[in-house]
Order: structure tokens, then C-alpha cells, then sequence
């Protein structure tokens, strides 16, 4: 199956970073990380697959989309891979021409056996990759060990070691941000958190997360404010989960 390309387009490092070591054990990929460098790529090579990402900088999937369909870029697949919202959402997904829907956060086997399933040309319904409701736990150990099926254990350590400091980091900007009550900087960094901890299935963070998006929306400060409070003794929480409990020492 190497012969067969896939094109990654996910503006999130630590998605992107997920993204290639599980597609690159089984086909060759390329990266982007927006619908620009996506567009650029399909203009020079072909790709047997596309993964889009919806919400990225520059140019979203949705647009990028649109500018393959209109200059005929490519007749492969187009996967958007996104967080579910509502079934309208889904359904208006697959009417603008993607291929299919893959929910965030990911569960590497069904994410490999939807790719699997349009390179090798069979149908597959978009219903099978339904996500089942998030339980508020600190990890979902199904997701790591689902993750350790096709990433070492040391891949895994770099990969948690890597969120924890980008948490710890997203936190610090979610607390500035919150002081000057700037909403674009609240949202944008909130997005990358709950992508983050989405992936890894950090549920707890990443409901909070969610939530704290929610209030903003709403322009509800209060509560805003008490999200991010959240989100700091959620960090705190889970780095203690981690370095007593956690099947491995980091």
C-alpha cells in the first residue's frame, strides 16, 4: 500500500504530528497546514486521498474544497476531518462535495479503516464513523493504547511530554488573552487546546475546553473566566495523573 499517497492538511502540530505516524506506516503522505499550501501541492503531484482539516488559518477546508472542485485539482477522495457539531453539519459536509466525515477527536482504527476504505474504492458510510458522547474523565486510556498499536511507546512519551508543555503554554495565553478580553486569541488558542487534548483523550480538558468556547459565544465572562480557572486545575490534575498513575514514567 505504499504506492498509494495521502495528503495531510491539519494546521494542529500535535494532530499533524498523529496524523503522519499513523498514515506513514501504511502509504506515503505530505503535510499542510492550510488550504493555500494544500491547493499548492495538488497543482503539482497527485494524491490518492485528502484529509482536510475545516478550521485553519489562511484558507479553510471548506474553501480549499471549493478551489479544487472549481480548477479539477483532483478526482480523488476529500475527507474533512473536523470536530461534530450537529447532523445537519455532517449532511451539509458530504452535500459540499467531501467524500466523507471523520469526527475529532480520532480513534486511530476506525480513522485507518475509513482511509483504507476509500483508497481501496469500497463504500463506506459516514454513519459507521459516528463518535460516541465524551465521558468527563482525565484520560481515555482506550485512545493512548489504541495509539500504541501503531506508534512506539517512546513516540507516545515524546507526544505526551509535547502536551503538556503546549498545555501549560495555552493556559498562560488563555489567562493574557482573558485579561484583555481578547475574544479571537481566547478562541484560537482554545481550538488548538481542545485538539490537542481531544487526540491524546484528555476528555476532562477538552469538555472544558469546548465549554469555555461556548461562553465566549454567548459573551458570558463570568463563566469564561471560571472555564479557564477550570483548565488550569484540570492541567495541574493531569499532570499528576500522569507521573503516579500513567502506564509508563515520562
Amino acid at each position: 500500500m505504499k504506492s498509494k499517497k495521502v495528503l495531510i492538511v491539519e494546521d494542529n502540530d500535535l494532530n499533524r504530528k498523529l496524523f503522519e505516524n499513523l498514515i506513514g506506516q501504511l502509504y506515503n503522505f505530505q503535510s499542510a497546514v492550510n488550504g493555500l499550501e494544500a491547493i499548492d501541492y495538488l497543482t503539482k503531484e497527485h494524491f490518492d486521498l485528502i484529509l482536510m482539516d475545516i478550521q485553519m488559518p489562511r484558507m479553510d477546508g471548506i474553501s480549499a474544497l471549493k478551489r479544487i472542485q472549481h480548477n479539477e485539482l483532483t478526482e480523488s477522495p476529500v475527507i474533512a476531518v473536523t470536530a461534530f457539531a450537529e447532523e445537519t453539519d455532517r449532511i451539509s459536509f458530504l452535500k459540499m462535495g467531501f467524500s466523507d466525515f471523520i469526527t475529532k477527536p480520532i480513534r486511530p482504527k476506525e480513522f485507518l479503516e475509513s482511509i483504507a476504505s476509500h483508497l481501496s474504492r469500497s463504500k463506506k458510510s459516514s454513519e459507521d464513523l459516528a463518535q460516541t458522547s465524551l465521558t468527563a474523565s482525565i484520560l481515555d486510556k482506550s485512545v493512548i493504547f489504541q495509539l500504541m498499536k501503531y506508534n512506539s511507546q517512546e513516540t507516545i512519551k515524546a507526544v505526551i511530554r509535547d502536551f503538556l508543555l503546549d498545555t501549560s503554554s495555552l493556559v498562560k495565553k488563555l489567562e493574557i488573552a482573558l485579561a484583555e478580553k481578547n475574544e479571537q486569541d481566547l478562541l484560537e488558542n482554545l481550538h488548538i487546546l481542545k485538539g490537542n487534548s481531544g487526540t491524546l483523550g484528555a476528555n476532562s480538558i477538552y469538555l472544558i475546553a469546548k465549554d469555555t468556547e461556548t461562553f465566549i459565544r454567548a459573551d458570558n465572562w463570568t463563566l469564561v473566566e471560571e472555564g479557564i480557572a477550570k483548565l488550569n486545575r484540570e492541567k495541574s490534575i493531569f499532570e499528576t495523573y500522569i507521573s503516579k498513575e500513567f502506564i509508563f514514567k515520562l
